[in-house]
């Protein structure tokens, strides 16, 4: 795998634990968690296809898990948007530098987490159309910086999804499109053996914190837990820029 010390290797098991749990629990969040760490060990050439990886298989396992039938009206619409997102990503991983992708990573982590501790009110005059421009321009993050979710999640919170539809919602769109951007990665020739080596080294833990997310879904209050996760992303979000652009 890739040359990095035990400590960083131990550090990174704790970090996809983490995230495989929390997004096992609220049915998003791992890429938001994950990305800002893992992005200080691994080039973002290596981490952003492994994360495609990480994302199906945690999305499947919430998907194993539902007990509630979505509406294929609800993600299909976002999904279809994200195929037209998913080249541009694409491009951008292949021809930014890697300090860069880690600069532009820190400041959207920022600014969604931030967005994404208020309110949101719920929408009115759009209430019914599908979510379209969200899926677009999460198809657009997805394959570029691996965090994909924010648009989503507060979309669907502009529409006051219930817990279970949202959990729902956003695991067929993440099986989906996760599956299409890791294609993607594999007809443009970007999964290198570094990829596949650190996804098959975190498959363990993330069967395990997925699994164990899951359970604890309807048992821990997910909204506190969700501000304290978003808090950590705003410091680990402002490491980054901070580094990147020492780096520069």
């Amino acid at each position: 795998m890739h040359d990095i010390s035990l400590i960083q290797i131990v550090l990174c098991g704790i970090v996809i634990l983490s995230a495989a749990f929390i997004k096992g629990m609220t049915g998003f969040g791992f890429a938001l968690l994950a990305v800002p760490f893992l992005s200080l060990i691994f080039p973002m050439q290596v981490l952003v296809p492994a994360m495609s990886l990480f994302n199906l298989i945690t999305s499947l396992v919430i998907l194993f898990k539902l007990k509630e039938k979505i509406k294929a009206k609800l993600f299909i619409p976002m999904f279809i948007a994200s195929l037209g997102g998913i080249p541009l990503g694409i491009y951008a991983l292949e021809y930014m530098s890697s300090d860069n992708l880690r600069l532009l990573t820190g400041i959207l982590v920022v600014l969604f987490s931030l967005r994404m501790l208020g309110k949101e009110r719920l929408a009115k005059h759009f209430i019914k159309l599908p979510i379209v421009f969200a899926g677009f321009v999460s198809g657009i993050l997805n394959s570029c910086i691996s965090v994909g979710g924010p648009p989503l999640v507060i979309a669907m919170n502009r529409k006051g999804y219930s817990k279970n539809t949202f959990r729902g919602v956003f695991a067929w769109f993440s099986t989906f499109s996760s599956f299409f951007t890791t294609a993607a990665f594999i007809m443009n020739g970007m999964i290198e053996s570094e990829s596949v080596n650190l996804a098959l080294f975190c498959l363990p833990i993330l069967f395990f914190g997925s699994h164990l997310g899951s359970k604890f879904s309807g048992k821990i209050e997910p909204e506190k837990f969700r501000k304290m996760v978003i808090g950590i992303n705003i410091v680990t979000g402002t490491f980054i820029v901070i580094s990147a652009l020492i780096h520069h």
